[in-house]
């Protein structure tokens, strides 16, 4: 951890887990694992977990989304990869797809007219960023919670360290790694 942020991300710790306990877990699996946990005593890793609880959080309700919209975890990587403007079938593979799944999936995706000619298509492009757009709009409720003011200082907080950690992750994992924590190539 970068020593700079300890002091006033610890600072957060209390108001994060204020928030992850005014937020409902019904449905949020992940969330409500994470935050059955103990919490720390330190301030540092309070908030850590804290935050984590928000995550995953937002992680519940996109996988919500994605069962109800009856997109599986293959599908959900390809069109991801399409959305972000990473290499065909880069995310499925990385994670373990072997070619059936993949052809599953891309059947699958092409059978509501998201895939043309085995690529996903600018329809299943603009299915990808609305499923972003709808989780968004879902996930407004903790950082409501938490505040205008609480979420601008742990952005300012945090920003600037995950930059230069994604950075770093760049330069020794290469740049596809990681892919929640990147911005849209397209």
């Amino acid at each position: 951890m970068t020593p700079q942020i300890i002091a006033p991300f610890g600072a957060l710790a209390d108001d994060l887990w204020n928030t992850v306990d005014a937020i409902p877990a019904s449905g949020r699996v992940l969330f409500a694992a994470h935050k059955s946990w103990p919490r720390p005593t330190d301030p540092l890793m309070s908030a850590w977990n804290a935050l984590n609880c928000i995550r995953e959080w937002r992680g519940d309700t996109h996988f919500g989304i994605l069962l109800n919209d009856n997109i599986g975890v293959v599908e959900a990587g390809l069109l991801h990869d399409a959305w972000m403007g990473y290499p065909k079938e880069w995310i499925p593979r990385s994670r373990g797809a072997d070619d059936a799944e993949i052809i599953a999936a891309l059947d699958n995706l092409s059978s509501r007219g998201f895939v043309t000619d085995g690529v996903v298509n600018d329809e299943g492009v603009a299915y990808r960023e609305d499923l972003e757009r709808r989780t968004d709009v879902l996930c407004e409720i903790p950082w409501r919670h938490f505040g205008e003011k609480n979420t601008g200082e742990l952005l300012s907080i945090l920003e600037p360290v995950g930059e230069r950690y994604v950075q770093h992750i760049n330069e020794n994992a290469g740049d596809n790694w990681m892919p929640a924590a990147r911005p849209r190539r397209r």
